[in-house]
């Protein structure tokens, strides 16, 4: 149609539904994550701390004289795991100490690599997971996640 030449009339059928509610004012929780709120990934991560606090595995951790931070997002948590002496402690305040090693990675990943659905390896490798400084040091990893990893299934089966 050129300029200037009349529009035909289209017909517009009004819709017999209801208009939909205005939810822009509710809160709708992310509906892709593992943990509801920082709450209750706290919950389930303080009991898996103390399960592994002194088992055999930490010996490695312990032995390195290792601090790991994880720092966790969506939800946020900071997670000192001291393993300078036996058990092993965690917390959720700074411990006072720079980290051996600091882990930053989303909440939804770290419950991934507790599961073994996602190897460490591949966690470094697609950025999910990022290590200070060498990616090297995300081998040191391996000895705490392996611990964790024996009883964290059965956690989150009861917690999520």
């Amino acid at each position: 149609m050129g300029v200037g030449c009349p529009q035909p009339e289209v017909a517009v059928a009004r819709s017999r539904l209801p208009p939909l509610p205005d939810r822009s004012r509710r809160m709708v929780p992310d509906v892709g994550r593992i943990y509801a709120d920082a709450e209750q990934l706290r919950e389930v991560f303080s009991e898996m701390f103390e399960t592994v606090a002194d088992d055999e595995r930490m010996g490695g951790l312990v032995a390195q004289q290792m601090v790991i931070n994880f720092r966790l997002h969506d939800p946020g948590a900071d997670i000192w795991v001291d393993g300078r002496a036996r058990p092993v402690v965690t917390t959720f305040e700074p411990i006072g100490i720079d980290a051996t090693l600091t882990a930053d990675l989303s909440a939804d990943s770290m419950h991934e690599l507790l599961l073994g659905t996602l190897p460490l390896g591949k966690a470094v490798l697609f950025r999910k997971l990022k290590v200070s400084g060498s990616t090297s040091r995300a081998l040191k990893l391996e000895p705490l996640l392996h611990a964790c990893q024996a009883v964290y299934p059965g956690i989150a089966d009861r917690r999520l």
